[in-house]
C-alpha cells in the first residue's frame, strides 16, 4: 500500500453541525462499554467519521485529546474494513482506555453492527416510498 492510502484528510472528516445532526437524527447506534458509535448512509461512496468527546464522561482537555487522537488513528489504519458509504460519529463513553487493539476492534465491530441497524430500519432507499398515505 502506499502511503497516500493511509492519510485522514478532510473529506473523509465530519465538520460541520449539519453533517453530526444529519447522522444523530437517524439514531442508528451501537455501543460496548468504552465507545457508542453513531451510522448514517450518505451518497460519497466513502466513510467518514467525526468524534464527540464530552468533558462530563472523558475529563480533563489531556484525556479528551488522547482519545480524539486514538480514535483518529484506529479509523485511519481500518478505513478500509468499515462498511463504506457510511457516516459515523464515534462517542467514548469511559475514561479508562482499552488498548490500541481493543479499541480498533471494537471501532470497526460497532460501525459494522449500526450500519447493519441503519439497512434494516431505513431499507435500501433514503426516501419513503411515493403514492403511499400512512396508516
Amino acid at each position: 500500500m502506499t502511503e497516500k492510502s493511509h492519510r485522514f484528510p478532510p473529506q473523509l472528516r465530519l465538520k460541520t453541525p449539519s453533517d453530526f445532526d444529519a447522522v444523530f437524527t437517524r439514531r442508528a447506534s451501537a455501543g460496548n462499554g468504552w465507545l457508542v458509535v453513531y451510522a448514517a448512509k450518505n451518497e460519497l461512496g466513502a466513510c467518514r467519521v467525526g468524534l464527540v468527546v464530552s468533558k462530563k464522561k472523558i475529563g480533563n482537555a489531556v484525556q479528551r485529546n488522547r482519545w480524539k487522537r486514538r480514535l483518529r488513528e484506529a479509523f485511519r489504519l481500518s478505513r478500509e474494513k468499515l462498511p463504506g458509504g457510511f457516516d459515523f460519529v464515534v462517542l467514548p463513553q469511559s475514561k479508562q482506555h482499552p488498548t490500541f487493539a481493543e479499541l480498533e476492534n471494537g471501532l470497526v465491530q460497532l460501525a459494522h453492527r449500526a450500519a447493519r441497524k441503519w439497512k434494516r430500519n431505513h431499507g435500501t432507499t433514503t426516501r419513503p416510498p411515493e403514492g403511499k398515505l400512512p396508516g
